[in-house]
Order: C-alpha cells, then structure tokens, then sequence
C-alpha cells in the first residue's frame, strides 16, 4: 500500500465521508484515514495507476490527490537536503526528455512565517537554475504557495513536471507530489452550458450532485433513481459515474427538460471524453428512464428494484431575497413537512425493495436562528433510520454537521442550508 493524501474541497466533512464511502463501493484496500485540520485527508491505499485518474473523477468532493513520496521531522529548511535534483528528476517529476514545469503548495494549519516563504521561494529558483543546465525550466510562482487546481491544470504540471506539495503538522512535514486535480472545466461545462435549466427546481451543483450520490450508495447497486429530478442535475452525474438512470418530478417541463439535458450531456461528453482521457458514457437510452409523476403518489415497477438506490433533493421551498421572521418561516416548513413526509409515506408503500435513500431537506435562516424540518421521528416509525456518519461525540465537533447528524452545505450568501442524510430501510 502507498500513502496518498486527498485535498478537501469547501465542504471537507462531505468530502471526507464521501471518499471513506467511495473506496468501500469501489472495493480499494485501504487503512483507517487520518484528518489533519480540515483540508487535508491521510490514507494508505492499494490502487492501480489506472484507477487513480477514475478515482478523482468519482469524488465531487477532492480538488486534488497527492501521492506521498517523504516524510521528514524539523524546519522546512530542512528540505533542500531532501529535495535533490537527482531525486526529483527521478521520483516527482513527470517530465519529457527537454522541459519541466514545477510549483510548490503548502498545506499547514498555522500559515507560514515570512522567513519560511522567503527561504522557501529562494530555493525554487535555485532550484530553477540548476535544473536549467538539462532541460527548458519554468517554475510557477504563487505567492501563499497555494496552487489552485486550475493553475495546477492550465500549466499541466501533473504532465510535464509537478506540482510538489508539502504537508506541515507542527514538526513533522510530509512532502509528495500532485497526481490527479478536479476537472474544473467538465463541472463548469454541464453547470452552465446545459441547454434547459431550471430555476424553479433550484440551482443543484453537479459536484454536490456528485457528492448525494456517492454518500447514498453501496456496493453492488447500479441504477440510482432521483424522484424529484427537476432538470437533470443528479441524473447526468449518476450518468457519469457508470450508473443506470431512473428519474420522475411532477412538472412536465421539468422533466423535458431533463430529457433534453441529458442527451446534450451524452452527445457533448462522448465527443470530448477520447480528447480529455475520460471513458465515454456507456450507449444507454433515454427513451423510458424519465417521466412525470408525483413522488407522493405515484408507482413505479421499474425503479423497485433490490439494485436501485434513492438520490435526491426535493422542493426546498420558495427563494428567500432576504432573512424571513420565524412565523412566516414555520408556515414554509409545515408545507415542506407534509411534501417530505408524502414522499416517505409513498416510497414505505409503494417501493418496498429500495433499502436506502440520500436526501437533502431543507434548513431555513430566520431571524431567531435555523429551523428544521421536524419529520425524523415520523420517518423513523416508516422503517428508515439514519445512517450515522460519525459517531455522535464525534459529530459534536464537527462545525457542518447538524445538531442531528445531517450534513450542512450552504453559502454565505443563502438564506436556505442544506441538510443531507442517507436513510437506510430496516
């Protein structure tokens, strides 16, 4: 097993949980992840070469995965010593027989003092230099040494170089380089050049998209079934992750409009996968995999099947402009609770076969503070329990974990938090 370390995104406690998730469903050996701080997760794994690229692209969560080469205690000056020009032309560098592009990022809890960023700057042009004597050298300069994916990516560093990384744990400093970052133009594409959005469902990113599904899913299911699909979102990436499609909302136009998004999405893609090294989404048939029916009432033979999984996100209520009073915002979540509590009604009904279910339910900001929809009890007594992603003392300490043990996801900016759990059926 080797030693990698995966780079959290904006929401690291999903992230965290999505890829402990993930490497369960791909069946990738691995040992007990280690956390250090919020960004960066440690974890010994077996993978072939070829999977780590198909890894990344699994986890809308990970900006990057970062093999671990070294590991040394004592002061960052310390790292010339480490860092030789004969050990990284043959251990980090990825580079062709004439250039190499080459940039350091630095992952610490307590940001780099002024001496640090200094010597360490000096010793990349140094480094520069010398390395000039063989080969045509660019180095690529960031002030914070905080690479983004998207400079890491526009100046191929993983192909041509690397991107060399240096983990900071008080004394102790793990040094490896970048093998794989987030495909941010792929997530910008299908955000935003789908040809029928729809902002009546809500803007659902495809990397939380990406993220529901991988939390919700096990081993061995291969079709995921969205009943409040909206315009597509969560299809389109199950789509992408090798998975069969079944999805349903009680709008007509919506569900054209998935229809439509979806054949964009296989036409665009399989053009474009042999040129970005993506495997191409397998031939499927939209024909018969939508359709419009209320999730509160509707059967469906098709999706109660023993290898199908629920991934969705419900109505979250009506766009909030500004922070509403909690009277006003009681009235919206009573209306909220008798749509989640028909659908859950009708899913223990009408969809015995399905064993588990990722859901996102709203959380509303009033002006006295968050409010819930209270319906877990309720749920509960229907035969679905939630899935405990960490253990409670655990999950106290996590500041995006709710009081109950669902996920937060927001942004500053939004008057509506998201609240995902996975239901699991007994």
């Amino acid at each position: 097993m080797r030693k990698y370390a995966f780079v959290l995104g904006s929401h690291p406690l999903i992230s965290f949980l999505e890829i402990l998730n993930i490497l369960n469903v791909e069946k990738i050996p691995h040992e007990k992840p280690f956390r250090i701080g919020e960004e960066i997760l440690l974890i010994k794994m077996k993978i072939p070469e070829a999977k780590l690229k198909k890894l990344q692209n699994i986890l809308g969560g990970t900006i990057k995965i970062i093999e671990i080469m070294d590991e040394f205690s004592g002061t960052i000056f310390n790292l010339d010593k480490l860092l030789d020009e004969q050990h990284l032309t043959k251990d980090y560098f990825a580079q062709t027989d004439t250039k190499i592009n080459f940039g350091f990022s630095v992952y610490s809890q307590k940001s780099l003092v002024y001496a640090e960023i200094n010597w360490l700057r000096n010793f990349a042009f140094q480094l520069k230099r010398r390395l000039k004597t063989k080969y045509s050298v660019r180095y690529v300069d960031e002030k914070n040494f905080e690479l983004s994916s998207v400079m890491v990516a526009n100046n191929k560093l993983v192909e041509t170089g690397a991107e060399i990384i240096i983990i900071k744990q008080d004394k102790d400093f793990i040094v490896g380089r970048t093998r794989t970052v987030q495909d941010f133009r792929s997530y910008v594409q299908r955000d935003m050049e789908k040809p029928s959005p729809n902002p009546k469902s809500g803007m659902l990113p495809p990397k939380l998209a990406q993220m529901i599904i991988n939390l919700s899913r096990n081993a061995g299911q291969t079709q995921v079934f969205d009943p409040f699909c909206g315009s597509g979102v969560l299809l389109q990436e199950g789509l992408l992750l090798g998975l069969e499609i079944l999805g349903s909302d009680i709008d007509e136009e919506a569900v054209e409009a998935t229809q439509e998004n979806l054949k964009w999405l296989l036409k665009t893609f399989n053009t474009a996968a042999p040129k970005i090294g993506r495997d191409k989404i397998k031939a499927t048939s939209i024909q018969g995999r939508t359709r419009a029916a209320d999730a509160t009432r509707s059967r469906w033979q098709k999706a109660n099947q023993t290898n199908v999984f629920i991934a969705t996100e419900p109505y979250l209520g009506p766009p909030q402009r500004s922070i509403p009073l909690i009277h006003h915002a009681r009235k919206t979540a009573q209306d909220l609770e008798k749509l989640y509590l028909g659908f859950f009604e009708n899913l223990a009904k009408n969809y015995s076969k399905i064993k588990n279910v990722g859901i996102v339910f709203p959380v509303l900001k009033t002006n006295e503070g968050l409010l819930y929809l209270n319906i877990l009890d309720e749920v509960e007594k229907m035969g679905y329990k939630r899935r405990e992603f960490l253990p409670k003392e655990e999950a106290k300490k996590e500041a995006l974990s709710s009081p109950r043990g669902g996920l937060l996801y927001s942004r500053p900016d939004q008057y509506v938090l998201r609240e995902i759990f996975v239901f699991d059926k007994r």
